[in-house]
Order: structure tokens, then sequence, then C-alpha cells
């Protein structure tokens, strides 16, 4: 099961076939408007494209290559040498990106006193109104979103190597036979809880957790099938098949979501008969709204193409801070719309609409499935690779919802992968010979290592 969880065509498959089945059930229930053709269109160019990239990859990847030298070792997934990644070194990251985590922690009080010097009023009084917090977050963002304050480049920086340390502890949290998981499990949580209780956001700190689920779901999925390819079984191999580890993580993402919606009262701005009903009611206009916003914004979309602002917002933002660009009018939570209940996401595709047309719906998702199975091979040897292709995978699992990479600590949080975290995976030492079958006793004695002490 878990190998259909980070298999990013199957991720994709079931997302979107979700969301559109969903979506379709509030059309014929009358919440939503009939779909006008071209959103139908989209979605079509969506599943196909995203397909074909996939399956681009994966049929010509293991076509023998016409290179030789330096080039096949790059093309074969050779390239220089990185040191294996043993608990010591996995342990010690760890520790220091649970300071990191604190730091910003320290930087979100900071900002949440600044906030409230900036409006007149007391971080204490922020604190037990979470509706005027919210209010004050979202006029405060909205102004100042094309200025680059020390403080917002701190959080980037510091958030973005923490969200790194939730795919090192999804490693930990598989691998490690003590009971230091747990407390660096109960640490981080308490820490991205309290981040997002800070700012009332879940987006980020449910985000962190599935970091830590996919990391941990890829070496159960990878280690599963290098057990599954020979009879063999060696007691240096333990094959941990409870999943029940993740049970905790998941718990926290569920707290989150009712403790924002106790706090904030969301349920009950949709009119239903309880607070059950209308908190189950809000999870599935979460879900479904998206695809009907998408719709609405098609029929009244101007016609004139942004070409790149919406999709490399990043990038366009330190253009206009240098005179390059002008601003433009951007909501950072989106525009508003009623359908009939407040909507203001709207896919990834309509990020690729509004700058490019349908020919960015095409090759949008294609570049998207392309890059995810190509990503998908050094991600089974590489710490950094393997960073990076959960961050594809979580820019899958959202892209009904939101355009994920829209953030600078995304881009952020893969440069710092690759800089500061090269290392080589424990399952990598598996050697290619082992998976058809041969000399397998070698490649799990390999495996072991990763269980010494001083390795």
């Amino acid at each position: 099961m878990t190998a259909y969880v980070v298999n990013p065509l199957s991720l994709f498959l079931g997302v979107w076939g979700a969301t559109v089945v969903l979506y379709f059930g509030g059309v014929l229930a009358g919440a939503f408007p009939w779909p006008q053709s071209l959103t139908v269109a989209a979605l079509l160019l969506n599943f196909g494209t995203f397909c074909l990239g996939y399956l681009t990859w994966s049929l010509f990847r293991d076509l023998p290559p016409r290179l030789t030298g330096r080039a096949v070792r790059a093309a074969t997934g050779g390239g220089p040498a990185c040191p294996p990644l043993t608990r010591d070194r996995l342990a010690r990251a760890l520790r220091l990106i649970l300071l990191i985590g604190l730091v910003t922690l320290a930087i979100e009080m900071y900002r949440l006193t600044a906030l409230a010097a900036h409006f007149h009023t007391t971080w204490s009084y922020l604190l037990t109104h979470p509706s005027v917090l919210r209010l004050r977050l979202v006029m405060f963002m909205s102004a100042t979103m094309f200025q680059t304050s020390l403080t917002v480049i701190l959080l980037s920086l510091t958030n973005s190597i923490f969200s790194i340390g939730f795919v090192l502890l999804g490693l930990f949290l598989y691998h490690d036979r003590t009971r230091w998981k747990y407390f660096y499990l109960s640490a981080f949580l308490l820490i991205s809880l309290a981040v997002g209780l800070l700012h009332l956001s879940r987006y980020e700190v449910t985000a962190n957790i599935l970091y830590l689920v996919f990391a941990y779901c890829f070496l159960h999925a990878q280690e599963s099938v290098n057990f599954q390819v020979s009879s063999f079984q060696s007691s240096c191999f333990r094959l941990q098949t409870s999943n029940f580890k993740l049970l905790i993580p998941i718990l926290a993402i569920a707290l989150l979501f009712l403790a924002i919606d106790l706090l904030l009262r969301k349920s009950a701005a949709y009119g239903q008969a309880n607070r059950l009903q209308g908190f189950a009611f809000h999870l599935y206009w979460y879900i479904a709204s998206p695809l009907a916003a998408f719709n609405e914004f098609l029929t009244t979309f101007s016609g004139r193409w942004e070409l790149g602002q919406n999709t490399f917002f990043p990038l366009y933002k330190w253009l206009c801070r240098f005179g390059i660009a002008q601003q433009a009018e951007i909501s950072v939570y989106g525009e508003r719309m009623y359908l009939p209940y407040l909507a203001n996401v709207y896919t990834y595709l309509r990020n690729f609409y509004a700058d490019f047309g349908l020919l960015g719906v095409a090759l949008a998702p294609y570049a998207l499935g392309w890059l995810a199975a190509a990503v998908q091979c050094q991600a089974r040897r590489y710490v950094h690779y393997l960073n990076l292709y959960i961050v594809l995978l979580m820019f899958i699992l959202f892209s009904f919802y939101n355009f994920f990479l829209s953030s600078t600590q995304i881009y952020l949080q893969i440069l710092f992968g690759f800089v500061f975290f090269r290392y080589e995976l424990p399952t990598a030492r598996v050697p290619r010979e082992a998976l058809r079958g041969a000399d397998f006793n070698h490649g799990l004695g390999c495996l072991s290592r990763f269980d010494e002490p001083n390795a």
C-alpha cells in the first residue's frame, strides 16, 4: 500500500480522481454550477499530460545509453560519491535542526509582537482574539507582499531547513531502534504546531507532517521491494511492517484542523444543523470548492495572459524589487468568491492558465510528471534527491488546492538539501545485482551498517 502512496502517478490519479468525484457530486447536488467546456478541457489536459510526462521518462529510462566515460556514470546514477547516512550523522543533523526550529519559533513570536505594535495593540490581545489576529495577518501580508524584510528572510531560511528536518525525521523514525525517535518526534511536532497556531495556519504544519509520512512510507516501500526480490531472510535485515508510529503525526494533523476550527469557528459559517456536520462539510468544501472556483475564474477571465508572474511569483517579486517589472495586484490569499460559501483557492491550474492559457495547462503537468519520474530513481539512493522527490510529491498532493511551489521557502528547501544534506541512503547500499537475485546476502549486510552505533 505504501508503494502507491509514494508513487507520483498513483498519487496524482488518486488525488485528482477523488477531487473530481467530489466536485461533480456537488454539481449534481446543486451546490456548484455546471462546469463549462473549457473547465472540462483543462481537466482532461491535466490528467492526460501528467500521465504522458511520467510515462515518457518511465518508458525511455531503461534504454541502453550510448554514452561513454563520465557521461555514462552520470546517466546511470553514478557521479561523485556521497558519505553514507549513518545513525550518528542523522541524529546530529536532527539536533541541529531542532535548534533551528526553536529559532523559528522565537522569530514567529517576535513577528507577533511587531504585528501587535504595528496595529497599536498587544500580542496577548491578538492571541486571545484569533479572528482579529487572522484579519491583522491578512492585512499586513497583503500590504507588504512586495517588500522583503529581514524577519521574512530569516523565517524563509529557518523554516526551509526545519522542513528538511521532517524528511530526516521520517528516515530516523523508520530505522532507529531506541526511544530517542519519540523524543525527536514529539519535539518537532510541538514546535511545528506552536508555529502553526501563532499565525493560525494549517498548511505549513500539515506539509511538514506529510514530509515525515512520505519519507517513512518511501523507505518502507523501498525496503519491501528489496525484501521481495528474494526469499532469503537474514537476522540483520529486520523489515518493519508496522506503521503504528505514523498514527502520532497523523493525529497531530487532525488536532491542528480541529484547533483552528474551534478558534476561528469556520464550521459555523456553513449553516449546518450542528457543529459536527459543519466540520465535515468544511472538509468537503476544502477539497471540492477549488475546482468550482477555477470554473468560475474561467468564466470571468479577461483574456490577458500574465506570462509567468503567478507561476514564478518569487522570481517576479525580486524583479519588482529591482525595478525590472511593475508590481501587480496579487492577493496573497487569492481572490474571494462565494459559491455560495467563500472559496479563495483555484487548484494549480489557475496559475498556469492565467499565465499561459491552455498551453500552460498542458505543458506544466507534463513537466511535473516527467520531473517526478526522473527524480524517483535518484531518490532511492541519495537524501538530497529524496528531499526534492518528497517536495514534488507534496506539490502533486496539493495540486488540487493551490500552487505549492509559489513560496521562496520551497526553493530554499530544495537548495539547502543539495548543499548540506548530500548523503547516501542506507537502502542504496544494496547493489543492483542483488535486485536481480544475486548476492542478496551482501546487500542485506550493507544495510545493517545503519544500526552500527559508530558507523
